[in-house]
């Protein structure tokens, strides 16, 4: 029985393929999936400058890549995106901004709204994920490329099949078979060319110490912008006082444990320990309690707990 032959891509005929549909007219929406350190990121970086370089080629300004601008890590950031007209983003860790079901909230739905409506922007976007299956139904659906970063440097490329009356176009039920095939007989190095939306095989470089150097410090910014997103914290008003903010919020009981203090000093480039203790001094002046573990809900609800049960058991 013959082999099937694997098609192999090379980095500049999936980067054709991005701009010609970009110049379709037509949005381009990629899902890159992998497990960490297998360089979903570099993938990215790298599809993205080259297809900024292709249209440079061309005499056009559009889909400039921009290391500060085309890397998107907060909710805000990925909102502001999608009101954009031919631009490049790369939403680097995006499990952690908009859709995994567990941040399912109201700038989740907005994003997920904004990406069926501004279709027309012709924007070039690149989710990075873990894992494709986690996504929300509608983002799946908007996915015109899956790339699977399988090892370092390789990635399978997935599209949906062309379907009238079947809703799942990634035809998850019958891959989902073929992989448990696979797990069951130990299979180490799986035959991907079995699943039904498989399309090749593409290998691509990894970057270059510099850019590497480059791309590592906008995300260690850009991550403590998502730390004080997810704090609720105004990442645009510079003149916040991050003492303030936690000495307010260790009063009203917003804090759960030293823990979450800790990845608040971090988020404000502050060292922890250098921290608490302003946060005590500033207790101390102001005459309360200037033992910051005492303010801990975590801590309170605990002793409150232990109460309760002590009254019981001595009845």
């Amino acid at each position: 029985m013959a082999r099937k032959v694997v098609m192999r891509w090379s980095m500049a005929k999936i980067i054709q393929m991005i701009v010609m549909t970009l110049q379709n007219k037509f949005d381009c929406f990629i899902v890159i999936e992998g497990n960490r350190g297998l360089g979903k990121s570099t993938l990215a970086i790298q599809l993205a400058r080259g297809v900024s370089r292709e249209f440079k080629k061309l005499g056009s300004i559009d889909y400039k890549f921009n290391w500060r601008n085309s890397l998107i890590y907060t909710k805000k950031e990925t909102k502001h995106f999608w009101h954009k007209w031919k631009c490049t983003g790369i939403g680097d860790e995006m499990i952690n901004v908009a859709f995994n079901r567990d941040f399912y909230d109201e700038d989740q739905k907005d994003i997920i709204k904004m990406m069926n409506m501004n279709r027309d922007h012709c924007n070039f976007f690149m989710a990075c994920v873990p894992q494709f299956q986690t996504l929300d139904n509608q983002v799946k659906g908007l996915c015109k490329i899956r790339l699977t970063v399988v090892r370092r440097g390789v990635a399978i490329i997935q599209t949906p099949n062309r379907t009238i009356y079947i809703k799942d176009k990634w035809d998850t039920a019958t891959n989902e078979k073929i992989e448990r095939g696979w797990l069951q007989k130990g299979i180490k190095n799986p035959h991907y060319t079995k699943l039904t939306t498989f399309r090749g095989v593409l290998k691509f470089p990894k970057l270059r110490e510099k850019s590497e150097a480059k791309y590592q410090q906008v995300k260690d910014d850009k991550r403590n912008l998502v730390a004080k997103e997810e704090m609720g914290i105004d990442v645009d008003d510079v003149n916040v006082d991050p003492y303030d903010v936690a000495m307010e919020m260790l009063v009203e009981g917003k804090v759960r444990n030293g823990t979450f203090l800790d990845g608040f000093a971090q988020a404000n480039k502050i060292i922890p320990a250098t921290f608490k203790s302003q946060l005590r001094s500033r207790l101390q002046k102001l005459g309360k309690d200037h033992k910051v573990a005492n303010y801990y809900w975590e801590k309170k609800a605990k002793e409150k707990n232990n109460s309760n049960v002590g009254l019981f058991s001595s009845n």
